[in-house]
């Protein structure tokens, strides 16, 4: 890999792990828009390059194509559920773990990623040196989603599950572009419509509290 994809990613991959240890969702959901604008600017630089040095309609059409899935993850879905945010609230709270037990499982996961995504490397027709990142950056966002009671942070953590996903499948066909976007934007709308309603209902943000609330 170059070395600029190589420093995007450790950016985003500490990035992704900043937000185990942070306390309020907007501050979270500040992450999730770096994560996003990080790892998809590699991609969106060398469309712009190409469509500059080319000057060709594939050219103009890969650049918007990258351009609206880069605008949707790094600004359209974080202001969704900033909004989901000011309807409810900036909730300031920890992992539902203590920090000891935190830092073992995320010493875990590191070794645990970097170990499957080694073995799985060997099993793909074309070597993906991404992947081990994409392995870590993955399962921290699941460990953000698990260890949170605040439904609009386990909403973030899910997005960034998402977007670490993106440098696999940064070559999808276009005709999939319109499709993947519209459902990522409406699963967040979704998602936040009914944290909003659950709120309305319950007058309370955690998870943890709905369960047992009659």
């Amino acid at each position: 890999m170059e070395s600029v994809v190589v420093a995007t990613l450790i950016a985003s991959t500490l990035v992704t792990l900043c937000g185990v240890f942070t306390k309020t969702t907007k501050q979270l959901i500040r992450l999730l828009a770096v994560q996003a604008a990080t790892l998809g600017l590699v991609e969106l630089a060398s469309c712009l390059i190409n469509l500059i040095l080319g000057l060709e309609f594939e050219a103009l059409v890969d650049f918007f194509a990258t351009f609206s899935e880069w605008f949707a993850a790094a600004v359209i879905t974080p202001l969704i559920i900033y909004w989901g945010m000011i309807k409810t609230e900036n909730v300031h709270d920890e992992p539902i773990i203590n920090i000891k037990r935190v830092g073992l499982a995320l010493v875990a996961i590191v070794i645990l990623s970097l170990i499957l995504s080694s073995f799985a490397l060997r099993f793909f027709p074309e070597k993906i040196d991404a992947l081990p990142f994409v392995a870590l950056m993955f399962s921290i966002s699941v460990f953000i989603i698990a260890t949170r009671t605040d439904p609009l942070k386990i909403l973030v953590g899910l997005n960034m599950a998402e977007n670490a996903l993106y440098p696999l499948f940064a070559e999808s066909p276009l005709f999939l572009i319109p499709f993947i976007l519209a459902l990522m934007i409406f699963v967040n709308l979704v998602g936040v419509f009914i944290i909003i309603e659950a709120y309305r209902d319950y007058k309370v943000i955690s998870v943890k509290a709905w369960r047992w609330i009659e």
